[in-house]
């Protein structure tokens, strides 16, 4: 056993996020992404706090058709939330994971292994 392992259990932690975030919004920080098993909540040194999963399969929505294994990015430069899209905006948009299952370019959920 390692004497400097500080988790065991490294799946879902604990994070200092923005205040909007819900339940099961993906959220990036940097180079982590992960999907948030519980809505911001304030901290009592006044920061809001959620537990993000950084292991497994999420859904999100996109009106993207979509191959498996495309790269699948949140939309709209944005840093949080399920509306997901294919397009990497010239890397304005944050990649959040791949494509686990192909679907048309129709509205509806696309199933995302996340990018850890």
């Amino acid at each position: 056993m390692a004497l400097n392992e500080v988790y065991v259990d490294g799946e879902s932690l604990e994070y200092v996020v923005d205040s909007a975030v819900v339940s099961g919004d993906f959220v990036v920080l940097g180079g982590l992404v992960g999907v948030a098993e519980t809505s911001a909540a304030l901290g009592a040194d006044s920061s809001y706090y959620a537990t993000l999963r950084h292991i497994g399969v999420f859904r999100g929505t996109t009106a993207d058709a979509v191959t498996v294994g495309a790269a699948i990015y949140l939309a709209a430069g944005a840093t949080r939330g399920t509306a997901l899209t294919t397009d990497s905006d010239t890397g304005s948009n944050e990649l959040v994971g791949y494509a686990i299952k192909a679907k048309g370019a129709v509205a509806g959920d696309v199933f995302v292994r996340i990018n850890n």
